[in-house]
């Protein structure tokens, strides 16, 4: 227990960790500043973008009336064959077929609090949120369906919640690559001898702590955007389910934040350098894109950031496969087993990290 305090003062103590924090705040600070010369506090005319938007949303519930009609439109609205007229239109008007007008450029300028979670903007939050559920479909012909993926929140904080990933891959890479550069492991393990505790207590503290800095810096983000929306902008829309999506989504975030700590000080430990392990993950997010893309496909599913995406999105990942000659990205996992992948990932780098502390020399 004294190792792990020990740990996780130096972990605060750290000048980078520190520093980190106040480079992203201010980053966070001068988008804000941009953010509120492009919005403005009054309700701009959208009366053109209105009516451009009923008159999308009304052809398309024309359209898949005439499918339902015909037998050979299947929604993801159950039973929707069977419901009448009336009720069908209502249904598609709210969700299948709703276009909104900042689709169509509408003049209001308006920051709206709910895009925070969401590209749109809400009226209703917990009827009109965004599905991120796994039952959504499409027809690939000859009666088949094949469910959809889907993004989940894409809003500005689970959008940008992976920039903030990039904080705890550099401290958590520095936080055993600085020992290994100034030569004080070798003073950690004459007073606790035992490699194993060291390290795991490493892991422990910097997963906390990574928790700790990701949910603070993405909640002041979310702080920011608050006040954006209260002094240039509304708060229409928000709910306690907006408010209980907003709180697990920074949760999530700090989970993921905590596993990326456990990723990069475990390449750090194998590469025995900060710059080594920084450089590899940050190259792996360019690269691996550039190469599943090309040859390995199958490999989207289980790829690292796509996981870590869809958990903080609260989404599920894509799987690609070859339908009617095309690559089309379908549903391939939840976002609860996608924080399972990330964890897998993280605890494989460990292991291995673990195997080769134990077995090489220190110095």
């Amino acid at each position: 227990m004294n190792l792990l305090v020990t740990e996780f003062l130096r972990f605060w103590g750290r000048r980078l960790v520190w520093g980190a924090m106040f480079v992203v705040a201010g980053l966070i600070v001068f988008g804000i500043v941009i953010a509120f010369t492009q919005t403005s506090s009054q309700v701009g005319d959208n009366s053109q973008a209105i009516a451009d938007a009923e008159r999308g949303t009304a052809s398309c519930v024309r359209s898949v009336m005439r499918d339902v009609e015909n037998g050979n439109f299947d929604s993801e609205v159950p039973g929707i064959s069977e419901m009448s007229p009336a009720e069908q239109e209502a249904i598609l008007r709210e969700d299948f077929c709703y276009q909104d007008p900042s689709w169509y450029g509408d003049g209001d300028k308006r920051f709206f609090a709910t895009e925070i979670l969401a590209s749109g903007r809400y009226d209703d939050w917990s009827r009109q949120r965004p599905d991120t559920g796994e039952e959504l479909s499409f027809d690939v012909g000859g009666g088949v369906r094949v469910r959809e993926a889907v993004a989940g929140l894409e809003g500005f904080v689970p959008s940008l919640g992976l920039f903030f990933l990039v904080m705890a891959i550099v401290i958590g890479a520095s936080f055993v690559g600085a020992e290994y550069k100034f030569g004080t492991v070798e003073n950690l393990l004459l007073w606790e001898p035992r490699r194993t505790r060291v390290l795991w207590t490493k892991f422990a503290a910097g997963f906390v702590g990574s928790f700790m800095v990701t949910f603070v810096m993405l909640g002041f983000f979310t702080l920011m955007l608050l006040l954006l929306a209260q002094v240039n902008g509304t708060n229409q829309g928000v709910d306690g389910r907006f408010w209980l999506d907003l709180l697990s989504t920074l949760g999530r975030a700090g989970v993921v934040g905590g596993l990326f700590f456990v990723l990069a000080m475990s390449v750090a430990v194998v590469a025995r350098n900060t710059t080594a392990s920084v450089g590899l993950l940050l190259g792996w997010f360019v690269i691996s894109n550039i190469v599943i893309s090309l040859a390995a496909r199958w490999l989207r599913q289980w790829e690292l950031f796509t996981n870590a995406a869809a958990f903080i999105s609260e989404g599920n990942t894509p799987r690609m496969e070859k339908i009617q000659g095309d690559w089309q990205a379908v549903y391939g996992h939840g976002y609860l087993v996608a924080l399972l992948v990330v964890v897998a990932w993280a605890l494989a780098a460990a292991v291995v990290a673990t195997v080769i502390f134990n077995r090489r020399d220190v110095d």
